[in-house]
């Protein structure tokens, strides 16, 4: 039996927190000998006390041996190439040092992927990448002096022909394996389909009084362009129309000043991390949680801010996009797809006038959380 290799070179502190422990607990329930886990000790810190916090996920902490590295930290665009550039030449290092064993990388580092198909070509390495939302770097066109422009060029030469019979593509949902292979139709046969997992922990879901204030949220990264100005309008016209039933909060990472936003209460300072314990309390805080990206930012990446609604009861407001129809159809509506912000209006008013009933959702909310469970996910490897 071949042993289990995981690289993780790109994650540090609690980037990807959820979804890197979540995936660790897919590999050990679908592998049965030792994995080992390569990783920045920051970002092992964080998916090892999300484990150890779960009695059910805990005990198998006993099959994984972490071998910690140090990464370069930060968030800027030096810090985040380098971290690629050092994670490149690791990352080589490591595929030739395990080219006997089953590699997983959890994330496709655009950098590695100038190399790593000719590699696994020559080693005949098993090898297995995870694929999140750099795949849509390759249908969005950007400026020449954005990083962006140059990932998606890297990533390119590597999707293009065919892949070596050993390397596998795991991409998260049948909505993004269909969108994805109707561009490249010739990479079908190294495509491996996996729902998001996540940990979903025992955390009772708050009960509303009726005629409470409710709560509308954004939960997640907060930038420009993914629709946070739509959602500072929303709220400036639902805190003026209704003072006495409508609250903004933001809950995760943004760069934004308070006091360009006065009526939306921020859990976070700007470019701030959360703690894992202070982000799930402002989750469970919450009533409902709204989503503005548009379809095009979800037919090649999952979504890991719905699967925190799963986890802590809270139904969703969404524009329609492939992704979330997608999490719908698997196990019923957990709240609202709207055609347009026109229609998100509408509903968050039919909400505050208590004219919609929403019991049937939490039923839904329920039978998500065991589908898309990491204890009910296997991975062929």
């Amino acid at each position: 039996m071949k042993k289990t290799v995981v690289i993780d070179t790109f994650s540090v502190g609690g980037f990807h927190e959820m979804f890197n422990a979540s995936f660790l607990y897919v590999i050990l329930n679908s592998t049965t000998g030792p994995v080992n886990y390569i990783a920045d000790r920051t970002a092992i810190q964080a998916i090892t006390l999300l484990l150890k916090n779960n009695n059910q996920l805990g005990d198998l902490l006993e099959r994984v041996i972490f071998l910690d590295k140090t990464l370069p930290k930060g968030l800027s665009f030096y810090a985040i190439f380098f971290r690629y550039l050092y994670g490149t030449l690791l990352n080589i290092f490591y595929l030739f040092k395990f080219r006997s064993s089953k590699v997983i990388f959890p994330a496709l580092n655009p950098l590695f992927g100038i190399f790593l198909k000719q590699l696994v070509k020559i080693l005949k390495t098993d090898t297995y990448v995870v694929c999140h939302g750099e795949l849509g770097y390759l249908f969005s066109r950007y400026s020449l002096l954005s990083p962006l422009f140059w990932y998606s060029a890297f990533l390119r030469p590597f999707f293009s022909g065919t892949l070596p019979s050993t390397l596998k593509l795991i991409l998260l949902g049948p909505s993004i394996v269909q969108n994805f292979t109707v561009h490249y139709p010739r990479l079908f046969p190294n495509i491996v389909s996996m729902h998001h997992p996540y940990i979903f922990s025992n955390i009772r879901t708050k009960v509303r009084t009726t005629n409470s204030v409710l709560k509308f949220g954004w939960v997640g990264v907060a930038t420009e362009a993914k629709g946070f100005p739509i959602f500072d309008k929303m709220t400036r016209h639902f805190s003026n129309e209704y003072p006495n039933r409508f609250s903004a909060h933001f809950v995760g990472w943004h760069p934004f000043s308070f006091d360009s936003y006065p009526q939306i209460t921020f859990t976070s300072q700007a470019h701030e991390f959360l703690d894992r314990s202070v982000f799930d309390q402002a989750v469970s805080d919450l009533d409902y949680i709204l989503f503005f990206y548009s379809n095009a930012q979800y037919r090649y990446t999952a979504s890991g801010a719905i699967f925190d609604a799963i986890e802590h009861g809270k139904l969703i407001i969404a524009l329609r996009n492939d992704y979330f129809e997608a999490i719908f159809e698997a196990c019923g509506a957990i709240g609202f797809l709207c055609d347009s912000i026109e229609d998100m209006y509408h509903i968050v008013e039919q909400l505050l006038r208590e004219e919609i009933k929403v019991d049937q959702f939490y039923a839904n909310l329920q039978k998500a959380r065991k589908i898309f469970s990491c204890a009910h996910i296997k991975l062929t490897v």
